[in-house]
């Protein structure tokens, strides 16, 4: 008569405890609802930023969001997996989060790069089409028709916003604010101030592109100057792998092991220390003229 006394206070308990859980996990999604909203939010602006805007890809911010949060997931239970504990999840998730950004911004950086190398040959193409008779719209048909990708893909899009009713001029401030690079600005600068005070056209780009490419000569003098500086912080952000691989391979396995196993807050702050000292010399190398 008294044994299902201990499985009815058992049951009892489980119950409680189901409840408690159930109410903590309601509370902290309440809590964290406009956060996370925030920072999906933000994450769509950036993807339509790089996306949309700098890459002109066709691709929905929404999807590209989707996607990210389907990685962070999977690479947080690969973390989670491979070193049965919570920080390797959390290790995963991070870089889930950090990862689909800095490789979108690489991209962006390197086609404005191209972008900027395709720039001379551009103007020298609007210069020759307003020496042949041709109206700068039409000169910029013909770089749009004929120019290198990813220029021509700018131009494109510079004349089918003009097509749609925008201004020329509010189309070239688009694309010098959409493009971002300090060259392109001069660019269209002048050519809005030729438009409005008139002038040898073709003479305005020859000089524009006489310009554009000096200043093209200096960051490239500048970068050689610096690479130097530039190559000494990879192999400081590398060494410290260099250095564990020996320790592991040819100095003491074990200890490896253990600073893995026992030392975990002494790893992850070498790992922050080094990502910190890296950042912090690739921002003095960064010089802009």
């Amino acid at each position: 008569m008294i044994a299902p006394l201990p499985l009815a206070d058992s049951l009892t308990q489980g119950v409680f405890v189901s409840a408690l859980i159930f109410a903590l996990a309601t509370v902290a999604a309440a809590l964290a609802y406009r956060p996370v909203g925030d920072l999906l939010r933000r994450q769509e602006h950036t993807f339509a930023d790089i996306l949309n805007r700098r890459l002109l890809l066709a691709v929905t911010p929404r999807s590209a969001t989707v996607l990210t949060l389907v990685g962070v997931a999977v690479l947080a239970v690969g973390g989670f997996l491979i070193t049965g504990g919570m920080l390797g999840a959390f290790l995963g998730a991070a870089v889930g989060i950090v990862l689909p950004p800095l490789v979108l911004r690489a991209l962006a950086q390197r086609r404005l790069r191209r972008l900027e190398g395709q720039l001379v040959g551009g103007i020298q193409t609007l210069a020759s089409g307003v020496r042949a008779g041709l109206n700068l719209v039409q000169s910029m048909q013909l770089v749009a028709r004929d120019g290198p990708v990813p220029l021509r893909q700018e131009f494109i899009h510079l004349l089918r916003e003009y097509e749609y009713g925008v201004p020329l001029e509010d189309a070239m401030g688009n694309a010098a604010q959409r493009i971002g690079s300090s060259d392109f600005r001069l660019l269209f600068s002048a050519l809005l101030t030729h438009r409005e005070r008139g002038g040898d056209l073709g003479e305005t780009l020859d000089r524009i592109a006489a310009s554009i490419r000096e200043i093209q000569r200096l960051e490239a003098r500048l970068d050689a100057l610096t690479a130097q500086g530039r190559a000494t912080a990879r192999w400081l952000g590398a060494m410290p792998a260099v250095v564990m691989g020996i320790l592991y391979l040819l100095v003491d396995p074990e200890g490896v092991i253990r600073l893995f196993t026992e030392g975990k807050l002494i790893l992850f702050a070498v790992v922050l220390l080094n990502v910190i000292g890296f950042l912090w010399i690739r921002k003095i190398m960064s010089v802009d003229i």
